[in-house]
């Protein structure tokens, strides 16, 4: 990556982002590299207590945010005013009162006892500055969300009877929310301040060890040559980096910064490589093995192993990918676009040669998750040691020198992309335990199933609906968070498997990144590009509708996430793979040539026919798309033909 392509991405990733004088800088750098220094050492030698782990991650997040975020995201002042320092004051005091009354003998007087005067307006202060950070660093729609279920717990009594609850006082929701395991300090911030703090930090030394730079120019190496090599090296890079990352919008404007240039160059659109590159790196979220935050959330709230979620989720991954590179390819060969002369482009091998150590901390990953079955955070952390100590092997051979400035820039970088995903677990947090409070989720559950009358597709339909609204302003976990809590209880009553259940949630808060009106993925690639935000997001929405159809697979096809036999699990590929080529080719309007609008329909038809699992379905549809190829093959052989003939004329 070019020293540009380097300032593009850093200037990204600030964006909103206070501008610190050095000795501030000094100061917030400190802190960071002291809080990674301590999620690295009770990943290794054992965590603290739950809610103190969460409460310290929690605070350490919430002062760095105070130093990092302005009120106001246009703000550019480079100063610290009174009442930043004022804030900033209160942070350090609140979270010194927290940690001393997080104690296993507080905790146990106040079960009895119950929170005192002082510890109510505390929690009150808490809630206050996670809803305000959370503004400042993720966006408003986080905090209405969270400020709409406050509102509830104080208004139930004057609600429509499916919604209505006997309401709370002050006491008894701060009481719960704050200083219980079932609110702020819950599962979702006890996965944060765990599995995903160390995953990140995991993410952070791998690219500033070199991993960034070696995946980017491997899929460069490996896709460059073939018929629009630069969408397919974005859509290969974003997805090995993104399955790392697992952050839609720096893996965008990380990879982007490299592959949009390419496509644009080669002759594709603007507003075509940004939507590539967005629903490539959003795509990320749901490749294994890491996943993102939303993925460690999911192992927890559902019960299951995360090796479990990361092997049911494979699948659909691949899917998802494979469409998208039908979608790239037919574009390209629409266009007659021609891939990157071998000449031009990196050496496969040398590349290999030069990073091939850089594979070597996945496959311990892969190995410690999947076969030795480790728990995540002990997985990630030593993984991280494999990762260091043969990177610091490397560096003092090949450069004569220890990285200790990529060493120390990473634990920064990593703490400081944590912050977001830290607000966002507390208040989701605030919505669990308003919907634990309430009996809220019991009640959504009855009204999915009413208004959809018990059928099955409507009640996907209605979740997917509240996934792509939530997800609109929320980050990928706080909008699973919230539509999980909600929506999955209706729809494993409907019959659905619990992992097909989250999983189709998961989806589509995923999905809601290249999802018009608000496509934040779309919309940061836009930005790169130099197109309009609005159609580069429409384009990624196309792009992207696989997405929108293999989580219905999954759901009416169990196998697609290894439920069931291996004979049927692997038919069940096959056909997916068929369906996904199929609603591809519909709508690039493209196999071979320009299809006619009875293929086009056909081929849309053919692929909803291959969602349902079922060997009626699955034939007609196999037999049509067959049809479809076998005519578009033969008509591009007799134009051919007719050409050959008379050229030799």
């Amino acid at each position: 990556m070019t020293n540009a392509q380097r300032e593009i991405t850093q200037s990204k990733n600030n964006q909103g982002r206070r501008k610190l004088p050095r000795i501030l800088s000094i100061i917030v750098s400190f802190v960071a590299i002291g809080l990674a220094g301590f999620h690295l050492y009770t990943a290794y030698f054992g965590v603290l207590t739950p809610m103190l782990q969460r409460a310290i991650h929690l605070f350490g997040t919430l002062l760095l945010a105070a130093f990092i975020y302005p009120p106001l995201k246009k703000s550019e002042s480079n100063k610290i005013t009174w009442y930043d320092i004022l804030i900033i004051i209160f942070i350090t005091g609140l979270g010194v009162f927290f940690i001393m009354n997080l104690s296993p003998d507080e905790i146990l007087n106040r079960g009895i006892w119950g929170p005192d005067q002082m510890e109510i307006w505390a929690g009150l202060l808490l809630i206050i500055f996670v809803l305000e950070f959370a503004r400042r660093s993720i966006g408003l729609p986080i905090v209405i969300v969270g400020a709409v279920f406050l509102v509830y717990v104080f208004f139930g009594p004057y609600m429509p009877s499916i919604f209505s609850h006997k309401g709370y006082d002050l006491y008894e929701t701060i009481s719960f929310l704050v200083w219980s395991n079932s609110g702020i300090f819950g599962i979702p911030l006890g996965v944060a301040a765990t599995f995903v703090i160390i995953f990140i930090l995991f993410g952070a030394f791998l690219d500033e060890l070199g991993g960034g730079d070696f995946f980017l120019k491997m899929a460069y190496a490996i896709s460059g040559q073939f018929k629009g090599g630069p969408a397919k090296t974005s859509i290969l890079a974003s997805g090995l980096m993104g399955s790392i990352s697992g952050s839609a919008v720096a893996n965008v404007v990380t990879t982007g910064a490299f592959t949009i240039p390419l496509m644009k160059k080669t002759g594709y659109k603007s507003y075509y490589a940004g939507a590539v590159e967005a629903v490539a790196s959003t795509g990320g979220q749901i490749m294994p093995p890491v996943m993102g935050a939303g993925a460690f959330v999911l192992a927890e709230m559902a019960g299951f192993s995360y090796p479990e979620v990361v092997l049911a989720a494979a699948i659909p991954a691949v899917l998802y990918y494979l469409s998208l590179g039908f979608m790239v390819h037919f574009e390209a060969d629409k266009l007659g676009l021609k891939g990157i002369p071998r000449e031009e482009l990196p050496n496969p091998l040398q590349v290999l040669k030069k990073g091939f150590y850089l594979i070597l901390p996945l496959g311990v990953l892969i190995y410690l998750l999947i076969f030795l079955r480790y728990s995540p955070m002990r997985a990630g952390i030593f993984t991280i040691i494999t990762l260091l100590t043969i990177s610091i092997i490397q560096f003092i051979i090949r450069e004569k020198r220890f990285p200790l400035q990529e060493i120390l820039r990473a634990m920064e970088k990593g703490v400081k992309t944590a912050i977001p995903v830290a607000t966002a677990c507390a208040t989701a947090g605030i919505v669990i335990g308003v919907v634990s409070l309430t009996g809220l989720g019991v009640r959504f559950s009855q009204l999915i199933i009413s208004i959809s009358g018990g059928n099955l597709i409507l009640a996907l339909f209605f979740v997917m609906i509240a996934c792509i609204i939530l997800g609109m302003g929320l980050p990928t976990t706080a909008a699973y968070i919230i539509t999980a809590t909600l929506g999955v209880p209706a729809l494993v009553k409907l019959g659905v498997p619990l992992m097909a259940a989250h999983l189709f949630v998961f989806y589509f808060a995923i999905i809601s990144f290249i999802t018009p009106p608000v496509a934040i993925s779309a919309y940061a690639a836009s930005g790169l590009a130099g197109s309009n935000a609005m159609r580069t997001g429409f384009q990624a929405f196309k792009l992207g509708l696989a997405g929108f159809i293999v989580p219905y697979m999954f759901v009416f096809s169990p196998t697609l996430i290894l439920i069931g036999t291996p004979l049927k699990i692997i038919l069940s590929i096959i056909t997916a793979i068929i369906g996904v080529f199929a609603l591809a080719a519909s709508m690039e309007n493209w196999i071979f040539s320009k299809l006619n609008l009875w293929q086009r329909v056909l081929l849309l038809i053919a692929s909803l026919t291959l969602i349902k699992s079922g060997w009626k379905t699955d034939l007609i549809g196999i037999v049509v798309v067959l049809i479809i190829f076998i005519l578009q093959f033969r008509g591009v052989n007799h134009t051919k033909k007719i050409g050959e003939q008379e050229s030799s004329c």
